[in-house]
């Protein structure tokens, strides 16, 4: 009986194996990949916005109106006058620098509809001239929730609806009254929705100076603030201010390293702190160094969320800005058209290559490899900047200067390339 069934289930093994060879289908995936329009911060009155761009034949929209027909922006450095514009740039990503004349400066990336913004940064308190302004750049109206953290905890969340193709300009007094310290949360429900957080300040008619906040998309266990500047001279001030939030429910630890030309070591009075959870808490950095700039890593056991503040002295003019975060660099072109940044990048091992174009289009290529921190500083003749061949863990972020003011950038790119499938066609479709 052994002999009868052995050969039995051999045959029956023999007949699934073949119909399962003989009886196949073939299964691919294609995606079509493409970049979403970026969108600018708007141009409120009283400012000057330019944006800079590698190529004359960007298209370029502006919100506010009923029209979604874009045009040739014609111009590498492109001026808004009033409300937002979204551009078509494709890989490259655009830099918009915004000032209030001889009073303040600062840059922020033009970005792609985000899903999750934090600002960590700004105040509503008597001085605060600030204002968050938050663009829908779709056909139809979008829902956003906003929270809001302060130095006293979280505050009720708000719920704002934005009609299509516009933006609202949301006081930061108005979202806080009399708050000292913020942290805003944007969360979208619909629409392309992009936030951007402007803190300027004043005490009657005295200028106290501005910035943008530029924002990351989560809180982390491991910070990383490429660029926080140092100024040398008797007027020049070196105090630093460090603000944290921890936006879960649980308090977290924390550890911090400096690095910079001079070395590294742990700044004082920050390394073992416990940072209260959901509420804004502000630890004083005090930093003696050489003019230049320094890079600070945090660790923390819990997810974290953090800036620094520096006041800064331009031209004679007192100034601030905001240094934030910066994600792992990656490969993407930022342009340069009309700014001479100086670009900063902070690892254990910072090495990358730099491909840099030029406005009369000629390319050339740097190789940058030093230990911690490592500067470069970029002509006013350079239209781009390709990042390359990046080190793992490397960062980076770069520092502007003008007349106006002081202005800080980090090095991620704002225009990221979207998947969508492609259905692929199947003939036993039609017969089965």
């Amino acid at each position: 009986m052994k002999k009868r069934i052995a050969p039995l289930i051999a045959a029956v093994a023999s007949v699934v194996l073949l119909s399962n060879i003989l009886n196949f289908t073939v299964s691919t995936s294609r995606f079509s990949e493409s970049y979403p329009a970026v969108v600018c911060p708007p141009n409120r009155p009283g400012l000057s916005t330019a944006i800079s761009l590698t190529s004359t034949t960007n298209l370029v929209r502006k919100t506010g109106t009923s029209s979604m027909q874009s045009t040739q922006v014609g111009i590498r450095r492109f001026a808004v006058a009033s409300q937002s514009a979204i551009i078509e740039s494709g890989r490259v990503t655009p830099v918009v620098w915004q000032v209030r004349k001889d009073v303040w400066a600062g840059a922020v990336p033009c970005s792609s509809p985000q899903l999750t913004q934090w600002f960590v940064g700004a105040t509503a308190g008597i001085t605060s001239k600030g204002s968050l302004n938050i663009v829908n750049s779709g056909l139809g109206r979008a829902l956003v929730d906003i929270l809001i953290y302060t130095e006293n905890g979280a505050l009720a969340p708000r719920a704002i609806s934005i009609r299509a193709n516009s933006y609202i300009r949301l006081s930061l007094a108005s979202l806080a009254p009399g708050s000292k310290r913020l942290a805003i949360a944007l969360l979208p429900k619909s629409g392309r929705i992009n936030g951007f957080l402007i803190d300027e300040r004043g005490r009657g008619l005295r200028a106290l100076g501005g910035d943008l906040v530029n924002s990351v998309t989560a809180a982390s266990t491991h910070l990383q603030i490429p660029a926080i500047p140092v100024q040398a001279g008797p007027n020049a001030s070196t105090s630093h201010t460090l603000r944290l939030l921890v936006p879960g429910e649980v308090d977290a630890r924390i550890s911090a390293e400096i690095r910079s030309t001079d070395g590294t070591f742990a700044p004082v009075g920050i390394n073992g702190q416990v940072i209260a959870h959901q509420k804004v808490i502000e630890l004083p950095m005090n930093i003696k160094m050489e003019a230049g700039s320094f890079a600070l890593h945090i660790t923390s056991d819990q997810p974290i969320l953090g800036s620094v503040f520096s006041p800064t002295l331009v031209q004679g003019k007192r100034d601030f800005l905001w240094s934030t975060p910066a994600a792992a660099l990656t490969e993407f072109t930022l342009a340069t058209t009309g700014l001479s940044p100086t670009l900063v990048f902070t690892g254990k091992r910072v090495k990358l290559k730099l491909d840099v174009t030029y406005n009369n289009g000629k390319l050339k290529s740097f190789n940058i490899e030093e230990e911690d921190i490592a500067t470069f500083a970029l002509p006013g003749s350079a239209r781009s900047v390709t990042f390359k061949a990046i080190a793992k863990g490397v960062s980076g972020a770069a520092l502007i200067t003008s007349r106006s003011g002081y202005g800080y950038l980090p090095l991620n790119p704002g225009s990221v390339p979207t998947k969508s499938s492609i259905p692929a066609s199947n003939i036993r479709v039609l017969n089965p």
